[in-house]
């Protein structure tokens, strides 16, 4: 089941609440513009033995999509692990190889408690894509081991506005996820109500989680509209290139991302290759289709 989507209901129904198979869009009309977006933890990406960014780019860019026939190419690209700048530049610098398209890219300081820290990443199409802001969210009280990405992001075609929660979630115990994805919900909210025209808030990244634990249907009960998850599939993979673990997610609320129209796992030509030479997590990825700016 690749294209996914699941409505978060509150902890007494059904965690199923809203479901869409492969191919099928919210709106039955051709869209005049789309933006497709990557999220991938690509595994302390420039450290010395992690700087292959030619490959990372062939991976973003000809592998979008669940199958090998997938029409590649993509817009937006949102990384987790980046260890240094010089990795988010490189692999842009690739894209625009690849691509023939001018890409950018904006990084983030680097995060985290003790002294392994790294950074996120955006990186876009200039053709396509606006970079509207990007920061930190102020972690006020330390209630993340690395706190998330805030990046707001303007698609030229209709000038429609996305706000993009890029958030590599603390691995730890179950205690230590349960509390930084409580903390998310408040995150989340406060992100949203800080523009009162634009209500696209959409939530990924490595969340070391599986999103059908119960821990997100408590941690986001009382949100309203309702928040679901786009992307449920086995994402992390072991050392011999066997899928493991749903860590790698999409969240967002459908009542506002009317836009969203297909999601899932990009495909890998050999795991066990990739595992060994790029990342040990699969990148995911979803398309947005939009006739103007929803909200």
């Amino acid at each position: 089941m690749k294209t996914l989507f699941r409505l978060l209901s509150r902890p007494s129904a059904s965690a199923v609440g809203l479901f869409f198979t492969a191919g099928m869009s919210i709106s039955p009309s051709i869209s005049a513009a789309e933006l497709k977006i990557v999220s991938w933890n690509l595994r302390h990406e420039g450290w010395t033995n992690e700087q292959d960014y030619d490959y990372d780019a062939e991976q973003i860019w000809y592998e979008y999509g669940t199958t090998s026939t997938s029409a590649a190419g993509c817009d937006v690209v949102f990384l987790q692990e980046v260890m240094s700048t010089e990795a988010a530049s490189s692999i842009a610098a690739w894209l625009t190889y690849y691509s023939g398209y001018t890409w950018s890219y904006s990084v983030s300081p680097l995060v985290g408690r003790t002294t392994y820290k790294e950074s996120y990443a955006v990186l876009y199409r200039t053709d396509k894509v606006t970079l509207v802001s990007q920061g930190l969210w102020t972690d006020t009280g330390d209630k993340f081991e690395r706190e998330p990405h805030i990046v707001k992001l303007r698609e030229k075609t209709v000038n429609a506005d996305f706000t993009f929660i890029n958030w590599h979630t603390v691995f730890g115990t179950t205690t230590d996820r349960k509390n930084e994805i409580t903390a998310m919900a408040n995150v989340f909210s406060t992100v949203q109500s800080r523009d009162t025209t634009d209500q696209d808030v959409i939530l990924l990244g490595d969340n070391n989680m599986t999103a059908t634990h119960t821990i997100w249907t408590e941690a986001f009960s009382s949100m309203s509209p309702r928040i679901g998850y786009a992307v449920n599939d086995l994402t992390s993979l072991n050392s011999s290139g066997t899928y493991a673990n749903a860590y790698d997610h999409f969240w967002f609320q459908p009542t506002y991302v009317t836009e969203y129209s297909t999601s899932g796992r990009d495909y890998i030509p050999s795991t066990s290759w990739h595992v060994t030479n790029l990342s040990d997590h699969a990148p995911i990825f979803m398309t947005l289709k939009f006739t103007t700016d929803g909200d």
